[in-house]
């Protein structure tokens, strides 16, 4: 049982330390990087919290499905646990699962091309209002305030008189952090915003995500006034 630990620990270890290198590497090959990230690191928690031993102690039967139950009802799957609480003026997304589209963009085979062919709506004049920036608080997956979820409901607004839409909803955060971390928060920013579309009723195969972490900032500086517009989700769209 403590090889088995330490094996997922070393797994983790060397996740993070090729993601050292993200700053040089294709959007494509950042979202493959994304997903076996998401993996290893739920496995890891998993085990960390538990699951394969008495490390961490239970008080209580609730505590022991809360902290038990995803590591075994979605360690293998290509499925992202989030949840779906709303507060008046702000949306979290943890605790339910969504459908993974049915096909990968660039896959063999697939009729959705790589995310490198899907095009920034701020260069497509018909689209540019629509598709803004989802702005998070700091260190959060929090979507908060009326004007962000108004955005996210006219994007699914379109998207549902238009089928034919497919997006990348980008996940990106500020420089302040590990890389590794940022990596994964990214994930959970651009998930919270794919999981509201499907919610107010968008295809889940018109919807993918990436994560940038902090590799793409929108505005250089070491501020608050920065940091602010960096914690963002993007999009990316195609048209089939």
């Amino acid at each position: 049982m403590k090889n088995d630990k330490r094996k997922l620990l070393l797994n983790l270890l060397v996740v993070s330390v090729l993601l050292v290198s993200c700053s040089s590497r294709s959007s494509d090959q950042m979202l493959n990087d994304t997903r076996s990230c998401g993996r290893h690191v739920q496995r890891g928690f998993c085990c960390l919290g538990g699951k394969q031993g008495d490390s961490k102690q239970i008080r209580s039967r609730q505590q022991f499905e809360a902290q038990c139950d995803p590591c075994h009802a979605y360690a293998d799957k290509d499925y992202i646990p989030l949840a779906d609480v709303e507060y008046n003026d702000e949306i979290a997304m943890a605790d339910f699962v969504t459908r993974q589209p049915k096909e990968s963009p660039g896959d063999p085979g697939s009729a959705i091309p790589g995310i490198e062919s899907f095009r920034d709506p701020n260069t497509m004049p018909e689209v540019r209002s629509i598709f803004t920036n989802v702005q998070f608080p700091f260190d959060s997956d929090l979507i908060k305030g009326q004007d962000n979820l108004e955005k996210v409901r006219s994007i699914a607004g379109y998207m549902r008189q238009n089928p034919n839409v497919y997006v990348f909803v980008e996940g990106h955060c500020d420089e302040r952090g590990p890389q590794a971390y940022n990596l994964a928060l990214g994930a959970r920013r651009s998930n919270a915003v794919r999981n509201m579309l499907i919610k107010e009723g968008v295809n889940p195969d018109n919807i993918f995500t990436i994560s940038y972490g902090k590799e793409r900032p929108l505005v250089m500086g070491h501020n608050e006034a920065a940091w602010a517009q960096n914690r963002r989700a993007e999009f990316k769209v195609y048209y089939r």
